[in-house]
Formats: C-alpha cells, structure tokens, sequence
C-alpha cells in the first residue's frame, strides 16, 4: 500500500473516533459571539504590522553581490464568531525603498518580492464541538504542520477534544511564503508553489499533499509530534519529534532537548529512501541558554538520497542560510548561546556541515549567525541578522550577509 493510501486510512480513522469523541464527552459548546452576520462583520478584529526591511549580500562570486530594501504593511481581519462560521482575510503590501546589484541587469527586490500585493489568508473556519474548527482557504500553517514556509492553500480538521492531545488532518494544493523578506505569491510556476509544477515534483505527481499529525502532551516534562505527509508519486514522510522539558529548581536551571526523525519514501526516478535525524539538548539558566546538537542527512545510492522533499526544506537545523542544504551524507554540528536582558537579546549560532563532495558546493560549510533584538516598546521592535557562509574546497561560493527589520505592531 502506497503511502498516501496509509494516510487517508490513518486520517478517516482519526476523523471517526474524534467525531465519535466530540459527541461523546466534551464539554459545553462555546455560545455565539455574534447575533447576527451583520454583528459579526461590524464588530470584527484588525490587527497588523508595519515594517522596514533592508538585506545586504557580499559574494565572492562575480555579479553576485547586492543589496535591497522594502516597507511593508500587512493587514489581518478577522470577524466574531456567528453560527460557529468565521471568515478571515490578510494583505501584504510591499514597497520598494532600495535595489542595487553589481551587475546593473539583476533587481534583487523584483527577485525576492515576486508579487508588491499579495492575499496569503482568505479562510472560512468552523468550530465544532468545544476547540475544534474545519479551516479551508489560504491559512497561515506556522502552528499547524511541518510544511515549509508560511502559508498553505487547501483545508484541514483541528480536533482538541481531549485534554493535552491535538490532531490534524489536511491537504494542501500550493503554498507561499510571506514575511518581511519575501512576497511570494500563491501558483506562481518558476517559484515551484504549486504542486501541479511537474518540473518540480516529477511527472505524474499528484497535485496535493496530504497530511496528518498529532500533538500529545504525554507528561509534564515530555511532548510527542508524529506526523505523515504524503505526495503520491513524489514523495512521502513520516517521522516523530520528541521534546523533553524539566527543571532544577533548586540549581535555577531548566533543561532538556529534542530528538528529530524522519523517514522519506522517494517516489521519482534515480532518487533514494531517506533516514534523517537530529539529535539538540540544551540548558537554559537565568538570561543564558545553550543548544547544542548533532544532525545526520542519508546518503543513498551515488549520493541521491532524497532529503528534503520541497514542502519540508527549512525543518530540523537551527540555520538555513544555505541555498542548498541537506546534501546527501551530510554531518552537521551546530551549537547556539543565547542571551536576553529584559528588552534586549542576542545569540550567536555556529553550523558546521561536512558532505559529499560536488563541484558547485566543494565538501562542507560552516556558517555563522549573529542576531540582536531590542523591544523598543509593547509594539515595536527592532532586529539585526548577521550571517557568514564559508565554503571548503570550492572557490566563489563564500558569502556575507547583514538584514535588518524594524517593525511597529497595530
């Protein structure tokens, strides 16, 4: 049985047993909010944020050094609550402050901000039993799944019946992300978003991802993250993450860690199976915490094991300032201090990654990443990225990089 078969399987039966579960003991249904449609659109919540973006890149390769920046506004609404139906909606606005590249021909705004308006959220959701809800449209999945990025377009079931247990189920046919580096936009085929783009996801994939995952609060100190994702034809993964939290109160000290596993099944031609892992403890007392960790990328036959399938690029380090990264039989070491002072914070991250050879990336990386934080007020705050990327064995592929945000909350 394929994979995808394993998760609409696996998907119908949570879906029964937490109806079955919904009607069965949980508690009180929340009232209304809104009398009226009319009500729940007049009396509806607008939030957003207004923010500065600038990004500066030293290369050493020719014609690859430039600079940008942008200010943005994005705007959420959302109305109250009538019949248990709620609509919600956001926008993200650029405009350009600065571009420059060395080359006079590239316009690095133009290339990272795809689209000046872009819609990332156009949802309806419905609440069901007592914290449950069905969400279909364009959402923000930052809290809801492992699919990389920000926001996805499809729909999915959030159960939260059952104390210190979430599952959900869901599909996505597309996803985008939109933050203050980058505006792209939903479909657009060069940006590989859309998961009918067979250049991408290989010929005869299917053009959505299904996908499962369950959050269980087993104990106080520990917490289980199973999930499975599914493109048929292209890709599918399960995997667990584990989380411990505890405490040494008379030591002032709070300590614990993760472990990080998946399994991917490759589906496309000359492509391997993957086993990937990362293994991150740390210690965290007063104002200082301390990670340190260990992660490990398949190898495969020839060094083709597929590793990070698109949906699932930015999970498992604590930096991904790579263009590529994940390489096959990659050995990654990294290790981060973190330091906060009421308003202000700074961590320094140091990412070592040794991999078979290839003649774009040489054998291994290190990168570096230096970040300040200052929250100037409730609303406002101010943030300082710094990044270097080295490279062994391999000429014109070493970078510098700088961004910086400021943004005012409303």
């Amino acid at each position: 049985m394929k994979l995808q078969k394993t998760v609409i399987v696996f998907s119908l039966g949570i879906c029964f047993c937490l109806v079955n579960s919904v009607t069965g003991f949980s508690k009180e249904i929340k009232p209304e909010e809104a009398d009226t449609i009319i009500q729940a659109f007049k009396e509806g919540t607008v939030k957003g944020t207004i923010g500065n973006y600038y990004e500066s890149t030293d290369a050493e390769a020719s014609d690859s050094s430039f600079s940008w920046s942008t200010t943005y506004l994005t705007v959420k609404y959302e109305t109250l609550s009538w019949n248990r139906l709620k609509l919600g909606s956001a926008f993200f606005i650029h405009g350009e402050i600065h571009s420059d590249h060395d080359n006079n021909t590239t316009d690095p705004f133009d290339t990272d901000v795809e689209e000046a308006i872009t819609l990332p959220e156009l949802y309806l959701n419905y609440g069901f039993g007592q914290d449950s809800s069905l969400t279909a449209g364009r959402w923000a999945h930052g809290k809801v799944s492992h699919i990389d990025d920000c926001q996805s377009e499809g729909a999915y079931v959030q159960i939260k019946e059952i104390d210190n247990l979430e599952l959900i189920v869901g599909f996505m046919t597309r996803f985008a992300e939109i933050d203050y580096d980058d505006g792209e936009d939903f479909g657009r085929i060069n940006a590989s978003q859309d998961l009918g783009t067979e250049g991408t996801y290989g010929s005869g994939s299917k053009d959505y991802l299904l996908f499962t995952e369950a959050k269980w609060q087993a104990m106080d100190i520990l917490k289980l993250n199973p999930y499975i994702m599914s493109q048929d034809d292209y890709a599918g993964v399960y995997g667990l993450d584990v989380n411990v939290k505890t405490e040494a109160e008379d030591m002032g000290l709070t300590y614990g860690g993760r472990i990080n596993y998946y399994h991917v099944n490759a589906q496309i031609a000359d492509r391997d199976d993957a086993d990937n892992f990362a293994i991150v403890p740390f210690v965290k007392k007063g104002g200082v915490r301390f990670d340190l960790g260990y992660a490990h990328f398949n190898d495969g036959t020839n060094g083709n094991a597929l590793n990070k399938p698109a949906w699932l690029r930015d999970y498992l380090l604590l930096v991904d300032q790579l263009r590529t990264y994940g390489n096959a039989g990659s050995d990654v070491i990294f290790g981060k201090v973190k330091y906060t002072l009421d308003k202000f914070w700074t961590h320094v991250v140091i990412q070592d990654t040794a991999y078979n050879t290839t003649t774009a990336q040489g054998d291994g990386s290190q990168e570096y990443e230096l970040q300040f934080g200052y929250n100037f007020t409730k609303n406002m705050d101010l943030n300082i990225r710094l990044f270097d990327v080295d490279f062994d064995s391999v000429d014109n592929q070493d970078y510098h990089k700088i961004e910086t945000r400021l943004r005012f909350k409303f």
